[in-house]
């Protein structure tokens, strides 16, 4: 037999190889084949579509609308917030809302309305006006207007507060902090001012100051001052505002003559119309009967200090749009002392009448000086009255003026403060 040449040899090698190659493409392509035949099989199955597959989260709420993946035709739209104006003020507490693209969770607390508090509770209730605004009722006060809202000035009347004698004495809150009026969110801080001819706030002199028990006790002025003057802005700071009497202070007993030089200072005394002013007291005397007329947990009565008084001039001139009511002229129109609430204020240079109320608060201009809690650095003239009276030109609203602790008379009364 005739033997190969290597030639040979190497020639078949290559052909067994290349078959070999050849094979195995076919092998791979075969598989290639059947696997797409059972993928495309299983597909039309409804075995890889994600409807029906139990293990899929994929959902039609998740896609956008008119969109099909896997089988499921979308849902989901497209929202636009950008022109949302809501705060966190406006929507409940513990609710969230999408406002221009941001998740906000919402700050405004529920509870009874304005008109669904009686003067039977005995706790202090928190509340909002019909704007959004904060308002806490003390408890035994019931509201006289639950239609107002806080830039009108909310009106809070003694249900079963106090006694017989302080029953349907009547406050008005006075707001702190950022607060919702018809002509936008103002904010009133609470503060110690003077004020220019203009109605805007000026630095008071450093001979008035409101002093803390410490400071009074080393000074050694005669006047009284407020019960706890730190208590009192605390309190006004973190609830949001405090009560004024809507009246100047008046003597339960004088309805129909005012009081003379005589007269009792232990009538009682009460916050409403019909009455004439407590006036011929002495400042300390009208510091004792603001701080005693209501005895209560949840509250606390008070002479008027200088913060209650020139924050609600704050207040008036930017809720009731009168600016210029810091300069207003006390001289009444009768040029006789008139019963709370009654009085006619005249423009000295034009002689226009006005009725002395702005946003439900009476008096603060006229008919009597009102002595407050703030004390004069002189040791004879300690004591510090504000506001104008029925016969004076000069006095106004926010003016300051000083007496000695046994001042008294028909042109000088007070009005109480209440805190929470």
């Amino acid at each position: 037999m005739k033997k190969e040449s290597k030639e040979q040899t190497n020639k078949k090698k290559r052909i067994i190889m290349l078959i070999t190659v050849i094979a195995l493409i076919g092998i791979i392509v075969g598989s290639i084949v059947i696997r797409n035949v059972v993928v495309n099989q299983e597909t039309e199955g409804e075995n890889y579509l994600a409807g029906g597959n139990a293990n899929s989260s994929l959902m039609a709420s998740y896609i956008r609308k008119g969109i099909t993946i896997g089988g499921i035709t979308g849902t989901l739209e497209s929202l636009d917030t950008s022109d949302a104006t809501a705060t966190p003020e406006d929507i409940l507490e513990g609710k969230t809302a999408y406002v221009n693209g941001v998740k906000i969770t919402g700050t405004m607390k529920t509870g009874p309305g304005l008109g669904d508090i009686t003067g039977s509770e005995t706790q202090n209730t928190e509340t909002q006006d019909s704007l959004g605004n904060k308002v806490v009722i003390p408890a035994g006060f019931k509201v006289v207007n639950p239609q107002d809202n806080v830039e009108k000035g909310i009106i809070i009347e003694d249900v079963s507060a106090g006694d017989a004698n302080t029953k349907g004495s009547q406050f008005v809150w006075i707001p702190v902090g950022k607060i919702k009026t018809s002509q936008g969110e103002k904010t009133i801080t609470l503060g110690r001012y003077d004020f220019n001819t203009s109605g805007n706030v000026i630095q008071v002199s450093s001979s008035f100051k409101e002093e803390t028990a410490s400071e009074h006790a080393s000074s050694g002025y005669g006047n009284t001052i407020a019960k706890d003057i730190n208590a009192f802005k605390n309190s006004a700071n973190a609830n949001g505002g405090y009560y004024i009497g809507r009246y100047e202070a008046g003597d339960a007993l004088a309805t129909s003559s005012a009081r003379r030089s005589n007269t009792s200072d232990t009538n009682p005394i009460v916050c409403k119309t019909g009455v004439y002013p407590y006036s011929y007291i002495t400042q300390p005397q009208a510091a004792s009967l603001c701080q005693n007329m209501y005895s209560s947990n949840n509250f606390t009565s008070d002479l008027i200090n200088s913060y209650a008084w020139d924050t609600a001039i704050v207040f008036i001139q930017e809720c009731s749009g009168d600016k210029n009511y810091s300069k207003q002229i006390g001289r009444n129109a009768k040029r006789s002392l008139q019963k709370v609430g009654e009085s006619i204020l005249a423009n000295v240079d034009s002689g226009d009448e006005t009725k002395d109320v702005r946003c439900n608060i009476y008096d603060m201009a006229g008919n009597t000086m009102e002595f407050t809690t703030e004390t004069y650095s002189n040791t004879y003239y300690p004591c510090v009255s504000r506001g104008g009276f029925y016969s004076n030109s000069g006095n106004y609203t926010s003016g300051r003026f000083y007496h000695n602790t046994s001042d008294s008379g028909n042109s000088i009364a007070c009005r109480p403060t209440l805190y929470l």
